[in-house]
């Protein structure tokens, strides 16, 4: 295992901001922690196995492990800067008992670097802990999630989230999907909030990010993909692809090279 980590520093007040560097190939075995972990990049996709589940977290969402929860990162497609946020579990508690996926404010994450910076310039410690609980305070109030893209049992909503992510039905519109199923649109949409605590559109928007991340591994062109996922130009693709990712879809694929 190859890891790069940035100079260490003892915990304040029970929360630990760390930073590593992740190179193309690396491989993190299995462990776990006394403390849970906050996870999230700064600038890619990351990619868990978390007791024996796939979990994805692009650069606007953050992946939270609980104490003593083993998992271990998937190999990396290229350079990462990867941040471990470590909190005793006094803390941890707050956050829940179970791994979930939260959203990140651009603030968030600005608060990270800053303190990081604060860390290495061995600022105030009184300075330093505010900052901390500033951070904590963000963090307990973020959007959760159980996954990335959360699934459903629900026996209306299932097999409409089955059709929803299915890659044949990508170039078709939400409506247009809808359409098919028996139930008013309005009683599906309140089932996605009740079910998923999202819109159905968001939901799709993942599912289809998680299929154009593996279709560029697996070699299909960008033009293609476009087509694929309903978009007539491939830089309204590109776009999309971006904001969710934090990369060009080019990036991702030079990066798999």
């Amino acid at each position: 295992m190859k890891r790069a980590e940035t100079e260490q520093f003892p915990f304040l007040n029970g929360i630990e901001v760390h930073e590593f560097l992740y190179q193309k190939d690396d491989v993190v075995s299995p462990h776990s922690s006394l403390w849970g972990d906050f996870n999230f990049s700064l600038n890619g996709t990351l990619e868990f196995d978390i007791e024996g589940q796939y979990y994805l977290s692009p650069p606007s969402y953050g992946l939270w492990l609980p104490p003593r929860t083993e998992h271990q990162s998937l190999p990396v497609e290229h350079e990462i800067h990867y941040i471990c946020i470590r909190l005793h579990p006094r803390y941890g508690q707050a956050l829940g008992l179970s791994c979930r996926c939260f959203s990140i404010e651009p603030f968030f994450r600005a608060l990270v670097v800053q303190i990081l910076e604060q860390q290495k310039q061995q600022a105030q410690p009184e300075y330093l802990e505010h900052l901390l609980q500033v951070l904590f305070d963000q963090l307990k109030q973020a959007p959760a999630y159980s996954h990335y893209l959360p699934q459903s049992t629900h026996p209306i909503l299932a097999p409409i989230l089955e059709k929803l992510s299915a890659p044949d039905s990508f170039h078709q519109s939400l409506q247009q999907v809808l359409q098919q199923f028996s139930v008013s649109e309005r009683h599906i949409l309140r089932l996605s909030q009740q079910e998923l605590q999202l819109s159905l559109s968001e939901w799709r928007n993942r599912a289809k990010i998680i299929f154009a991340i593996n279709q560029i591994r697996e070699g299909m062109t960008i033009k293609q993909l476009a087509f694929a996922l309903g978009y007539h130009h491939s830089s309204s693709f590109i776009e999309f692809f971006k904001r969710y990712t934090g990369q060009t879809p080019i990036q991702l694929k030079n990066a798999s090279i």
